[in-house]
């Protein structure tokens, strides 16, 4: 190994080019090991020293393996690490010492540990007076072990220090434990969090951020890039950012900046950026300083709708500098009274608005000169105020802001911020808002690397969602209005109002759902149900008073609802989801197959997200059919959608086993990227996305075993070269060593919980607590995340893997259990009961659960009940260092829409058809386009003319037993709907008997699709529908008209006998137990083809307890027999569901 001063490396991720971490010169290793040894060590001397070993003397480094032609993933090159010979003879790597991230400070210990990401700087930070006190350091070495032969490595190494802590030990309040510049060190090549720094208030109306790059929408302040020539990071200006007018991230708006240029400062971002050391920098959610290396200190607080900034200058003149993101905004000053005003304007992707944010900002000292700065194509928006600084150095601005109007700034400014309000006293009243919100946790047994990941963790959840309202009345009579953003806008935007409509109330906006909805919005739920009734009803006051509801919301708020948030105006959101499911939406087409066709983009994540929303629908109509008996709909509604949430079969292709796109005609999509299947990542996203039906995934696999082997193949198969090199998801599953899995996908959170369906719990456990110890390091140095925390879900998480137990199930009332990650962790409830979860033993050997209890009672299933958690009390973990069989029993699974009984069947679960396609379809005379009522097309219709029209529906050739059906009212407006009705069954076309009526029943908008519930229905060939009432005098028209029932049973007896054959040739059944079995599955395939179920069922039922029987005595094996008897209980839930 040769080791040597130079240049740093030129193109590390996430970091200035030819720099070191701070400096421009870094200590290069690089060589290559032996080709003919396996493993091959290098030990090179750095430094002698004489360096006594304190009680509090500190270790840190940090460390950026490189690649090389032979490591293009630089994996080689992490196997590295700093030792320390003592004077006693002892080195570093022989005692038992461990740095940040629980790793002990060998080669091979650092390789293997996964901490030390590719191509990019780490820090590794070890407190020596721990295992070296009293000890002498003679000599600093860097230490390499190769993993393998011949293999070349190089890396950097910058920042070696030897000293006291650099962090004090005094006990700090949960918010001081909070580095808000986390995540912030990334970029889209290699994400770490893709994170703002925002100071401000919890679920504020707006923050502001220091802007490294204040070109930039997103990321504002790249970490350690964008740098000086002395390699020091320099702000550009300090951003008004995360506003409640951007629906869709983190940009930055109208921004300030301090100068002290003599003259006229330049409009230029380059010019006006400011250097500054790391150790001047003062980062805190309620409070941000720096000091510059010219003098200048900055400092800003802020509340929901304002903000304070004290600027301190070194030299007898200073400046602000007036900015805007880009050419949207204005600026107006009014020197002679020390203020300004102006506008920002972000353009809304959803609804083409110009969202304008207003702002009015007061300062305390005269401006001796100003004016508009020019040439960077701000004309408008770009501006300055100059100040005698040569006595009173600090020049104070208070900001309001407002999306209602100009003068609403500054009365939200008076509001919030009044004439007595210093910076400290904002700080003040921040940090408290703050330490009420995170004190909800607290843990014993963590180190300060974990306390600031799991503080800063909570401090990302509450940034969003935002206060969307403004107080246009008084503090002591509050009353609120919001601008609607969320529809086109009322009229054109002036400079001084909002041209959007103005209602009335409370709310919330900002949350992006698909990602908060996995993690945010259930720990909300959990920590401060009452608050999260508060929000719900905030978005909902918006779809109210005629906004919008995103679709991907509804499904958290009703899992929230079922988990236990207080207070939600349930049946509005119920009434919201109903029309966003029931409906087509805009953009995109009512679909009648069960699955987005393969013209769709993105058409397997679109259905299988869609059949996770239709469970939450379904179980919160079920929730609702309980609270409301004596309504029908909720209980039809219950049955429907839940019936829908399995519609993610349709997608399923055997030969790939993986999902894959299909078209409409249900020909499955050969493209490279289906035939490529499991090659990278990304192929991998939606393979477990079932958790509403585990069971049924695992049938899909072949059974639990291998549901288990599968999740397996995704978390130890790693990505190739060639994916590594083109894509970010890879070079994240890569860097986090669990194959192809990257955390901050929608579904990532959940994967590793689907292994409790296949009752091997301790994967789970062991992933977890994987997962906790190597996604979330580098908080020190901007990182803190291994990938992007979209809508704080990765924050989220954190909270949820270290207690233990995740919301696994949308609209379900439980949490599967995970394994904790503290020895003890206390969750102070809203209720005022304190949850704590203990786990003395837990550590990163004893990770595999021996027992668990709840105050006292012991805990055999997988899952906990919300209300169990809410009530408090202690839950209680055995760990220990071997897996066991806790949570592996039948009865300790997660809920399954599909039976366990079925486990391993070749053919069930089966989604519901639509078997009207199959029939021959007829109707009354007087009725005009009757293909319409079946082409799968909700803008087409077929209208009826005649008084009581009817249409019927005969199937040839086999007798379908219909469980449901489906109205689709027209979208046409001059036309009625069908109000009272009745559905005829029939053996032979001549006889006829009743099987549904409806009376009174109304569609609540155009295009509604709607469901019955058969009663216990049974098969028949003829089925008919007749109209007895309309809805008003206008033609009646109906959209479509679909019977749904099970296709596939005949295929079902005839793959049971094909597996009976087969048990025959295996020689567990004789040929007259063949013989006898297939008999009685004749009688029952025959009584189904008659339409007499209560004989097929009866005949199966006789089948199933004989084949149980033989089985039993020839001792076949659980692979054959379970195959067999899961096909038999496939067959009899087809007949009986």
């Amino acid at each position: 190994m040769t080791t040597s001063v130079t240049r740093g490396p030129s193109s590390l991720y996430n970091a200035a080019s030819k720099a070191g971490w701070s400096g421009n010169r870094v200590l290069t290793y690089s060589g290559q090991s032996d080709p003919d040894k396996k493993t091959s060590d290098a030990c090179n001397k750095l430094f002698q020293v004489n360096l006594p070993v304190a009680k509090h003397t500190q270790l840190s480094y940090m460390v950026a393996p490189q690649p090389t032609k032979k490591d293009v993933n630089a994996q080689a090159a992490a196997y590295v690490s700093i030792d320390l010979a003592f004077s006693d003879g002892t080195y570093l790597h022989q005692l038992d010492i461990k740095d940040q991230d629980g790793i002990r400070m060998t080669p091979a210990d650092q390789g293997k540990s996964g901490t030390l990401l590719m191509n990019q700087w780490n820090q590794k930070t070890i407190d020596l007076g721990k295992a070296a006190k009293g000890k002498t350091i003679v000599r600093i070495l860097i230490a390499y072990q190769a993993p393998k032969a011949g293999i070349t490595f190089q890396g950097a190494i910058d920042d070696l220090r030897i000293g006291p802590q650099q962090t004090s030990g005094a006990a700090k309040s949960p918010v001081d434990q909070v580095n808000i510049l986390r995540g912030t060190a990334s970029s889209r090549a290699f994400p770490r969090g893709n994170t703002a720094p925002a100071v401000g208030v919890p679920n504020g109306f707006v923050y502001w951020s220091p802007a490294i790059n204040s070109s930039a929408k997103e990321q504002l302040y790249p970490y350690n890039q964008n740098n000086d020539p002395e390699n020091l990071p320099e702000i550009q200006s300090f951003s008004l950012s995360r506003s409640a007018n951007d629906q869709s991230g983190s940009h930055q708006t109208f921004q300030v900046m301090p100068s002290s240029f003599i003259g006229t400062p330049s409009a230029s971002r380059i010019g006006r950026g400011k250097a500054f050391k790391r150790t001047d920098e003062s980062a805190h959610p309620y409070r941000y300083s720096v000091t510059f290396t010219d003098g200048m200190r900055a400092q800003m607080a802020a509340t929901s709708h304002a903000s304070i900034m004290r600027y301190t200058f070194p030299g007898t003149q200073g400046n602000l500098i007036f900015d805007n993101l880009d050419k949207h905004g204005s600026l107006t000053l009014h020197p002679e009274s020390q203020s300004l005003e102006g506008y920002s304007d972000i353009k809304d992707s959803a609804t083409g608005n110009m969202n304008r944010m207003f702002f009015y900002a007061e300062l305390d000292r005269p401006i001796i000169y100003s004016g508009k700065l020019s040439g960077e194509k701000r004309d408008q928006s770009t501006a300055f105020y100059k100040f005698d600084t040569s006595k009173d150095k600090s020049v104070t601005m208070k900001i309001g802001t407002s999306l209602i109007s100009r003068d609403q700034a500054k009365k939200n400014l008076n509001q919030e911020i009044d004439k007595r309000s210093s910076l400290k006293s904002v700080a003040n009243k921040a940090k408290h808002l703050w330490n009420k919100r995170l004190a909800k946790v607290t843990v014993n047994g963590a180190n300060q690397d974990q306390l600031t990941s799991l503080y800063s963790n909570l401090y990302r959840m509450y940034l969003s969602p935002n206060d969307g309202s403004e107080n246009v009345g008084s503090i002591k009579k509050p009353n609120y209005r919001y601008a609607d953003l969320s529809v086109p806008a009322k009229s054109e935007n002036t400079t001084t109002n909002t041209g959007a409509p103005i209602k009335k109330g409370k709310v919330y906006v900002n949350s992006d759902f698909a990602y908060s909805a996995q993690t945010v919005w259930p720990a909300y739920t959990l920590l401060e149900p009452k608050l999260t009734g508060t929000f719900i009803n905030g978005f909902l006051k918006v779809y109210k008073n005629g906004g919008t509801l995103r679709a991907d919301a509804g499904p958290a708020f009703a899992d929230a609802v079922l988990k236990g948030a207080k207070g939600v105006d349930t049946e509005l959101l119920y009434q919201a989801m109903l029309y966003q499911a029931s409906a087509a939406q805009e953009g995109h087409a009512q679909t009648f197959i069960g699955y987005s066709p393969s013209s769709q983009k993105d058409s397997v994540g679109k259905t299988l997200t869609q059949a996770e929303s239709d469970a939450v629908l379904g179980n919160l109509a079920a929730y609702l059919a309980n609270k409301h008996p004596n309504v029908s709909s909720y209980a039809d509604d219950r049955d429907y959608y839940l019936s829908r949430a399995q519609n993610y079969l349709h997608l399923f292709n055997q030969s790939l086993m993986n999902f894959a796109p299909k078209s409409e005609n249900e020909d499955t999509k050969a493209n490279a990227a289906a035939k490529n299947s499991k090659k990278t990542s990304e192929n991998w996203f939606h393979t477990f996305q079932v958790p509403q039906d585990g069971q049924g995934l695992a049938n899909l696999f072949g059974g639990k075993i291998a549901l288990s082997k599968t999740l397996d193949q995704f978390f130890t198969t790693a990505p190739s070269d060639p994916a590594i090199k083109s894509s970010a998801a890879d070079r994240l599953s890569k860097s986090g060593q669990l194959g192809m899995f990257t955390l901050d996908h929608p579904f990532s959170p959940s994967t590793a919980y689907m292994y409790l369906f296949a009752g091997t719990p301790w994967e789970t456990q062991r992933i977890t607590r994987f997962m906790l110890r190597h996604f979330y390091t580098g908080s020190a140095i901007g990182g803190g995340y291994l990938g992007t925390d979209s809508g704080a879900m990765l924050s989220g998480y954190y909270l949820f893997g270290a207690a233990g137990f995740y919301p696994l199930q949308k609209g379900s009332a439980n949490y599967v259990i995970g394994a904790p990650y503290f020895k003890q962790m206390i969750l102070h409830l809203d209720n005022g009961n304190d949850l704590i979860i203990n786990a003395p033993k837990v550590s990163n050997k004893n990770q595999y659960i021996q027992s668990a209890t709840l105050n006292g009672r012991p805990i055999a299933a997988s899952s906990l009940s919300a209300a169990d958690l809410q009530a408090g009390g202690t839950l209680s973990f055995e760990m220990g260092a071997q897996p066991s069989s806790w949570g592996t029993a039948a009865h300790a699974l997660p809920h399954a829409l599909t039976p366990q009984s079925t486990n391993g069947s070749s053919f069930y679960p089966q989604p519901l058809d639509d078997l009207s396609q199959k029939a021959v379809v007829r109707a009354s005379e007087g009725t005009d386009n009757l293909e319409a009522l079946t082409d799968n097309n909700a803008e087409t219709n077929a209208t009826f003319d005649r008084e009581r029209p009817s249409a019927s529906f005969h199937f040839k050739t086999e007798s379908p037993r219909i469980k449901q059906y489906t109205l689709t009212s027209s979208g046409a407006r001059n036309s009625s709907d069908p109000k009272t009705w009745t559905l005829w069954a029939s053996d032979d076309g001549i006889h006829w008997g009743q099987i549904d009526r409806r009376t009174n029943q109304t569609f609540a908008w155009r295009s509604m699709t709607r469901s019955y519930t058969i009663k216990n229905p049974k098969a028949y060939a003829y089925y008919k529908v007749t109209v007895d009432q309309k809805s008003s005098t206008h033609p009646l028209a109906l959209s479509e008209f679909q019977l749904l029932g099970y296709s596939g049973i005949t295929k079902g007896f005839t793959s049971l006998k094909r597996e009976l054959e087969h048990q025959y040739e295996l020689k567990n059944v004789t040929e007259a137990e063949r013989d006898h079995l297939i008999r009685i599955l004749d009688q029952a395939q025959s009584a189904y083809k008659d339409g007499n179920l209560s004989a097929s069922i009866s005949s199966m039922q006789a089948a199933v307890q004989q084949m149980n029987a033989l089985l039993y005595q020839t001792n076949a094996s659980e692979k054959s027999s379970g195959l067999l008897l899961a096909d038999a209980h496939a067959i009899v839930n087809l007949l009986s569901d």
